[in-house]
């Protein structure tokens, strides 16, 4: 009997465990009212303060809990000749591409999502979690002259963002964002290895307590 309840508990034990961590990962969200609906927004920053034309803000440049680390952070505004800049001022890189930046983990931020054009082609944008990364290949946007597209993103399973990287197709080909948001979701999930051990512990508990039981009897 104590062989077949051990079985059990280590069983149940490994399958809560496996899917603790498959259900980790990243969700694209292609509304910015999603977004919003989906948690609370505990961030929102742009760049309309730095007005029309070219400005650098330097390198390290921090804003609405997102640090910039392009090779040279680049504002770019209307007049500039450039279409990414026409509607909203927007930050890009000098050096082309990529646009680079860390995010705060002071609060593990499950929500995040932004307003991006590129001047022509399409972009390339790698997303960074406490437990990975993750591609999203070949996006296409408006050129910001016309209108820019939001792209929102969700952290499941226990995983928070720390950063993300956007690409365009390189030299001649500019990307560039604002209305930047960071959020959280209604229910913050433990990280899989924190529940892992959780449920490791349980299930040693519990096969403590049947052998205290079968030795008293």
């Amino acid at each position: 009997m104590f062989k077949h309840i051990h079985r059990f508990v280590i069983g149940t034990t490994l399958l809560a465990l496996w899917t603790a961590g498959a259900s980790a990962g990243v969700l694209r969200i292609g509304q910015r009212s999603s977004l919003e609906q989906a948690g609370q927004i505990l961030q929102r920053s742009d760049f309309d303060d730095f007005g029309a034309g070219f400005h650098f803000p330097g390198s390290a440049f921090a804003r609405g809990g997102i640090q910039y680390t392009s090779a040279e952070n680049l504002v770019v505004g209307a007049g500039s000749g450039l279409s990414i800049g026409q509607r909203r001022a927007v930050m890009s890189n000098e050096y082309w591409s990529p646009i680079s930046a860390s995010i705060a983990s002071e609060v593990p931020y499950t929500l995040f999502g932004f307003d991006a054009a590129v001047t022509q082609g399409t972009v390339d944008l790698i997303v960074a979690t406490n437990l990975g990364s993750y591609r999203f290949d070949g996006i296409a946007l408006h050129d910001g002259a016309r209108s820019l597209d939001f792209l929102g993103f969700q952290a499941t399973g226990g995983e928070y963002f720390t950063g993300f990287e956007l690409r365009s197709m390189g030299e001649g080909y500019l990307a560039g964002i604002t209305n930047v948001a960071l959020g959280r979701t209604g229910t913050a999930l433990p990280e899989p290895g924190g529940m892992a051990l959780f449920l490791l512990g349980g299930g040693m508990l519990a096969l403590a307590g049947i052998a205290r039981r079968r030795a008293a009897r």
